[in-house]
């Protein structure tokens, strides 16, 4: 077998092990139930419990210091990127040499400015998970709904900050974590809820080594560990088994457990397969055998069920726990089948197999030191050119050294010295030796050392005057902005799949976690809040139920129908975009000015001012109804069938009034005909009366006056008669009694 080159020469001897305490073969704890145990009555259960949780405990210290050992490269070059990135850029024996001399030791750190270029271009346009409906159950508007309660939980979890860390962390040393984990919705419910936690240090969370996938979908197992004072163990686990430790370490098993100190508590993940039996029954039911309600089970025994299909599968059976390296402090199950830890990686290299990952530190490091150190020569030779030497004659300063030593250092009005002859001749007065200036090789290196940074990171943001022309146009600037981007795109394109695979997560947990029949807040893509109704019984995934109370219609969700798949989009964020369509709106209506009435209600949408909304909806009521129609293109079949029959009945309704516009149009006529025939046969017949009552009239006055005269020429010659002298009867002309009632008959 050859050589390693990396390791000490062999010299063919055999050696014998080290041999330390951890080697000790301790003895079985006592767990009772064994012969000659004291609690032979103790039920057999316990026994295979507490091996149960040894087997537990070892695979657990097992695998933890098997990702210690996978990832001590990786966690040692990281912690180095991010010391240097802080600042501490000089190698400590240079440090010391220079302190020593009282030497400049200058850091111009451009480290930060390299990550803010791509960590804050990833604030500007943030990925935003979005689902999509997959097979026949799926329905587009659950998965608009699916979408809106992730917002919320981004929302309510202030996810941005967990993102924002971990992207921070693999730009700057290669890879960054986040969680999810679920905690009650408040003290007095018992409902979960799952939240999305950020990782603030990296080094506390180990993933399965033997993951190939980028972002640790497919990790098996995974720590969160911290390391607690024994003091404040002691508090919070009362009644736990603190560790012991020695000078000598307490093992190989926990050696990574425990020192004087401290000891580790790791929230341990871990997924192990069971098996279960998969069944397709006649009636159409594809599910697991040991959830058959007992019926369906008595059913396909006697027949009346026939099972089509039956396989054995491997189904992932998780569990959480909280532990240290000899006890089990917290046990649950946890019901999703991904590890919930998010990895957000940086750049990755597979190297024989060993990956290396890295941030934009890594290849920085060497050209950043070159910077620091011709910087420091630059300073360091301005600096001395005030201290240049005295050049002069031998015994020039005799009298007046302490004055002339200071001169470097003092700013004397004047320096006295002597006038020393030679060969007769006075000597010319001492003068400074000038400085030459910088070398010139000095600022190039410098100058190269800058270049080398942006040419390792693939980053160019001290774009001078020198470097680019004044009269670029803004195109040019955005392309050669594009292409700077393009060096570092990588690191958004990882951001972006691990949170697609935090969508994935939540998709996954969501069934577990909304199984009670609650109301529930979604965020649209405005950030409005909406709010649903979650129940796990409704029959389709989605569906629209009216409340009778107030009569209006409530949206029911059920995550338990239907199967969706998660995407994410990159870009701005919507109130950047609404404000970029505000803006291209104002400049596209200045350009045509006849179109700004068709467009106002839409430019004030867009706007950020109070009353906006209600503008926009003032606007719109003096927009003609024929550009507020619905382009066909955008409206999918089934609504363009329905749009078609709906159109259909309204011409067909458009019809039936017209004609019957025209009856009562004619009827109408008809009746004016017939009305106007029965004033005029009223008014005949009125005529009629009035001519046969005149008649009358005139006839009865005509009979009456015939009787008036008959009478009065009956009786005009006795009135004569009587009124006459000396008439018998009277002689005083006075009326008898009985004459008055002969005249008024």
């Amino acid at each position: 077998m050859a050589q390693d080159p990396l390791k000490p020469k062999d010299d063919g001897k055999i050696r014998l092990p080290k041999v330390d305490a951890g080697m000790n073969k301790m003895p079985a704890p006592d767990v009772g139930g064994g012969k000659g145990s004291d609690d032979d009555n103790e039920p057999k259960g316990k026994e295979k419990d507490a091996a149960k949780k040894a087997e537990i405990l070892a695979r657990m210290r097992k695998r933890f210091d098997r990702c210690i050992s996978a990832e001590r490269d990786n966690r040692t070059e990281a912690l180095d990127d991010i010391k240097f990135k802080s600042g501490d850029q000089w190698p400590a024996g240079t440090r010391a040499e220079r302190e020593a001399e009282r030497r400049p030791i200058l850091t111009a750190n451009y480290m930060p400015t390299f990550v803010h270029q791509i960590t804050n271009d990833q604030r500007q346009n943030r990925p935003q998970i979005n689902i999509s409906p997959v097979g026949e159950k799926g329905d587009r508007e659950a998965a608009k709904i699916y979408r809106g309660w992730i917002r919320a939980v981004e929302r309510d979890s202030n996810a941005d900050i967990a993102y924002d860390t971990a992207f921070d962390c693999a730009v700057t040393s290669g890879w960054g974590f986040w969680r999810i984990v679920s905690e009650y919705e408040s003290p007095d419910s018992f409902d979960k809820v799952l939240r999305i936690r950020r990782v603030r240090n990296q080094f506390t969370v180990y993933l399965d080594p033997d993951r190939l996938q980028p972002e640790g979908s497919d990790a098996k197992y995974g720590f969160v560990t911290e390391m607690i004072p024994r003091h404040e163990f002691e508090d919070m686990y009362p009644d736990a088994n603190p560790i012991p430790w020695t000078q000598n370490g307490v093992g190989e098993d926990s050696k990574n457990w425990a020192d004087k100190d401290n000891i580790r508590v790791a929230e341990y993940y871990e997924i192990r397969m069971e098996h279960r039996d998969l069944v397709a029954l006649s009636n159409g039911h594809i599910g697991w055998r040991d959830e058959l309600h007992p019926d369906v089970l008595q059913a396909i025994a006697d027949g009346k069920i026939q099972v089509i299909k039956e396989r054995r599968a491997e189904v992932p059976k998780q569990t959480w726990y909280s532990a240290t390296a000899v006890e089990i402090l917290e046990e649950q199950p946890w019901p999703g089948r991904y590890i919930p830890i998010v990895e957000c990686v940086g750049d990755e290299i597979d190297v024989q197999g060993k990956v290396k990952k890295s941030g934009v530190v890594r290849n920085a490091k060497d050209p950043q030191r070159m910077y620091n150190y011709w910087l420091t020569c630059e300073t360091e030779l301005i600096a001395l050119a005030p201290k240049a030497p005295f050049i002069m004659e031998e015994g020039q300063v005799e009298g007046h050294e302490d004055r002339w030593k200071q001169a470097n250092r003092k700013s004397y009005p004047y320096l006295l010295y002597k006038g020393v002859n030679l060969a007769g001749k006075p000597a010319p007065p001492p003068q400074r030796q000038q400085f030459a200036g910088v070398p010139t090789g000095v600022v190039q290196a410098k100058q190269g050392a800058s270049q080398d940074m942006m040419g390792t990171t693939g980053i160019r943001f001290n774009a001078t005057n020198q470097e680019r022309m004044q009269d670029e146009s803004g195109r040019a600037i955005r392309e050669l902005r594009r292409t700077g981007d393009l060096g570092a795109f990588h690191y958004l394109d990882n951001l972006s799949r691990a949170q697609r695979h935090t969508g994935e997560i939540l998709i996954d947990l969501a069934p577990s976690y909304l199984d009670t029949k609650r109301y529930a807040t979604v965020l649209a893509d405005d950030d409005s809040d909406e709010l649903i109704l979650i129940d796990p019984h409704a029959e389709k995934a989605y569906e629209e139920r009216k409340n009778q109370q107030t009569g209006k219609t409530l949206k029911v969700f059920n995550p338990k129908v239907g199967k969706f798949s998660v995407t994410v989009t990159m870009g701005p964020s919507y109130a950047t975009k609404r404000i970029e369509a505000a803006e291209s709106m104002m400049a596209f209506a200045k350009a045509m000015p006849n179109t700004a009435s068709m467009i106002a209600d839409l430019i004030a949408k867009n706007q950020d001012w109070p009353g906006a909304d209600e503008m926009a909806r003032r606007l719109a009521k003096a927009v003609p109804a024929n550009l507020l129609t619905p382009d066909q293109k955008d409206v999918p079949p089934q609504m363009q069938a329905l749009l078609q029959s709906l159109d259909q009945q309204v011409k067909q309704l458009s019809a039936e009034r017209q004609q019957l516009m025209t009856a009562l149009n004619d009827r109408t006529a008809d009746r004016a005909v017939a009305q106007d025939k029965v004033n005029k046969d009223f008014e005949a017949k009125l005529l009629q009366i009035l001519q046969k009552a005149d008649d009358a009239t005139n006839k009865h006055v005509s009979n009456l006056a015939d009787q008036l005269l008959s009478l009065a020429g009956k009786s005009a010659p006795a009135s004569v008669n009587a009124g006459a002298p000396g008439a018998t009867g009277n002689p005083t002309g006075e009326m008898t009694p009985g004459s008055e009632n002969q005249q008024h008959g």
